[in-house]
């Protein structure tokens, strides 16, 4: 295939012969001034086309599954609704609705080379793409400060529910205000069916009132979804890293309940850590293509820039779906929440044989209780004839029924 298309930009169409067919359709104007065409030929072959569509397509699903569990997990357990927790569902929502919306159009777009969805569409998902975005960034900036205040003045009060509600507006609220451009110039454009003479196909493409408009909205972006939150995240959690990690003073001694609640701390600032770099890392090649293209227009006629392009693009949607596997691998709770979405039924059928087989009943008085072992798992605590313990993720209650036995 010899036409390639990407963020609303026409590659290899041949202005001089078809100018007279290009309509924009959908949107408020007909000028095609602004919508960027040149005649160098890039040549985008069938194979690559298909890898990119099967690697667009497993994000997607993975994005869409992967965090809808972790709203799930949330909604469902209120011991999970913390605010911290909270937020990391407005981050998953995010990412769920990039992997319904965006992905797939994009995907779709790179593989059939035109827009063959409804065209009121158009506009809808660079829309939901840039507003998404800006959600999941400026969660992550909001988690941050919450963090920085709970470690650097753990004696103000951090931010009530109410309040993580109003943030929650406000951050889509500006998501939505920082995206409108996208809804108010994309629509349906005819660009030329190549190889074929005199015929045109539909593509999803942006007409902006001029190019110094475009040219800001995009370093805008660049702006507050990528160097201002960054700038404020990379200080925050600087300068929780150094409060947690650093040499307490000569003679500080910490009781126990402070130190477990220091190695709470560390393991979720260790957790957001990772998903802001990720997320850091993930974006940046696309920011960086899209400012270059901005200041150096020439880019765009270098042969290889599609193929940057497609990369740089499936590296940011991808992020998408990182975060759930984050949270299961450095969250207990999560993991065990996770365990039992997955493995309730045999967890089930497995603790209920197994514990029922090993643990020795005998060692339980109606007051007290030895140290038991069960599977390489010891149960010290015993409080009113009871005592429990947790089996692949999920508590077993042992209650005594006499003297001197227990059952589950």
């Amino acid at each position: 295939m010899s036409l390639l298309i990407k963020d609303g930009n026409c590659f290899n169409c041949n202005q001089t012969s078809y100018d007279t067919n290009l309509t924009i359709q959908n949107i408020s104007h007909s000028t095609l001034q602004n919508v960027e065409i040149t005649n160098r030929p890039f040549q985008v072959s069938t194979g690559i086309l298909s890898l990119l569509a099967i690697l667009y397509g497993f994000i997607s699903m993975l994005a869409v599954i992967g965090n809808s569990l972790v709203i799930i997990v949330i909604l469902k357990d209120k011991k999970m609704q913390s605010i911290t927790n909270i937020f990391i569902a407005n981050l998953a929502l995010a990412d769920v609705l990039i992997g319904v919306f965006s992905i797939p159009f994009q995907f779709q777009a790179a593989l059939l080379q035109r827009w063959v969805v409804p065209y009121f569409l158009c506009p809808v998902a660079p829309f939901i793409k840039n507003l998404t975005v800006c959600v999941s960034v400026f969660t992550l900036t909001v988690i941050a400060i919450d963090r920085y205040i709970a470690v650097m003045h753990p004696l103000k009060a951090g931010l009530q529910m109410k309040v993580a509600a109003f943030w929650l507006a406000n951050i889509w609220l500006f998501g939505i205000l920082s995206s409108l451009p996208n809804l108010v110039f994309f629509g349906v454009i005819e660009v030329p069916d190549l190889p074929f003479k005199n015929q045109t196909k539909p593509f999803c493409a942006h007409a902006y009132p001029s190019k110094t408009f475009m040219s800001t909205h995009v370093f805008y972006l660049f702006f507050v979804q990528y160097l201002l939150p960054l700038l404020v995240i990379s200080y925050t959690y600087f300068r929780i890293v150094f409060k947690i990690w650093g040499t307490k003073p000569p003679g500080q001694h910490l009781d126990s309940q402070e130190s477990a609640r220091t190695r709470n701390r560390k393991k979720v600032v260790k957790m957001l850590i990772l998903v802001v770099c990720l997320f850091v890392v993930c974006w940046m090649p696309l920011h960086i293509y899209q400012v270059l293209s901005q200041t150096y227009p020439t880019i765009n006629n270098y042969e290889n820039i599609h193929i940057i392009w497609f990369c740089s693009n499936w590296l940011a949607m991808s992020n998408s779906c990182y975060n759930p596997f984050v949270y299961g691998l450095l969250n207990c709770k999560f993991k065990r929440e996770y365990q039992k979405l997955f493995s309730y039924v045999t967890c089930c059928k497995q603790s209920t044989s197994e514990d029922r087989d090993l643990v020795d009943y005998s060692d339980i008085s109606a007051g007290s209780a030895r140290r038991i072992q069960m599977y390489g798992t010891q149960v010290s605590s015993f409080k009113n004839g009871s005592f429990r313990r947790e089996c692949n993720g999920r508590l077993i209650s042992l209650k005594r029924v006499s003297g001197n036995t227990a059952q589950l």
